[in-house]
């Protein structure tokens, strides 16, 4: 039997599912686990390996935008191994994940080498302070917000920092500034190419900071790539 492994972040285990049901009859079986939008999916198939790979092909090519690796790998594990091949260091600004991102990240041995800090800045005193962001737009847009995300980035980028990645968004049990439980903004990137994601999520408030800590893990990837222009 052969089995292999690949990993996907940002659809629902509904939606995987579902994409996956094209391949019934096909001779593979589909194992899927997923965690607050980071899944595993597992093939297996008493099929031909020629066979294999072409059904598995097929696979990659509809989850072509959520693939991040081909083997069974954790998202900060592989964010500190693309940090560590790039030469590069990172700050993180994270509001509503609260330091989860940082807490992955330096779970991995030698990431010193390539984390430089990161930043719980919860209230808006605390994005004024430690990131510099204007009053003036935290009072036209909000905390949570596009322009709040991509200042909060710019905040960051002090050499010898040249990488920002920030999450600012709404985890609940209620709304605020008129916007809706579960919107949230991740911005990730360097000097004047700032990108910013604008994500709505569902689940409780747990899920929603899970989510978002996945996702931007997932573009922190992406962007290290060289392909965060194809998302």
């Amino acid at each position: 039997m052969i089995s292999e492994a690949m990993k996907i972040c940002g659809l629902s285990e509904e939606e995987i599912l579902h994409e996956l049901a094209a391949f019934e009859g096909e001779g593979v079986e589909f194992e899927v686990e997923e965690d607050c939008l980071d899944a595993r999916i597992t093939m297996r198939s008493e099929l031909d390996k020629k066979s294999f790979d072409s059904v598995k092909s097929w696979v990659y090519n509809i989850f072509a935008e959520q693939v991040y690796s081909a083997e069974d790998r954790e998202l900060h594990e592989l964010a500190a191994q693309l940090l560590r091949l790039n030469g590069r260091t990172l700050a993180v600004a994270e509001s509503l994940t609260g330091g989860e991102i940082c807490s992955r990240l330096t779970s991995v041995p030698g990431i010193s080498e390539n984390f430089y800090e990161g930043v719980v800045c919860y209230d808006r005193g605390a994005k004024m302070h430690r990131l510099r962001i204007p009053k003036a737009l935290l009072g036209a847009y909000g905390a949570v917000s596009r322009e709040t995300a991509y200042a909060m980035v710019k905040g960051l980028l002090d050499p010898p920092v040249d990488i920002g990645l920030a999450t600012t968004g709404l985890a609940g049990p209620q709304g605020d500034e008129g916007k809706p439980v579960g919107l949230v903004y991740i911005a990730v990137g360097a000097g004047d190419f700032i990108t910013v994601f604008e994500k709505h999520f569902s689940g409780g408030r747990n899920t929603i900071r899970r989510a978002t800590a996945n996702m931007a893990l997932f573009y922190l990837v992406r962007y290290l790539r060289g392909d965060i222009l194809q998302l």
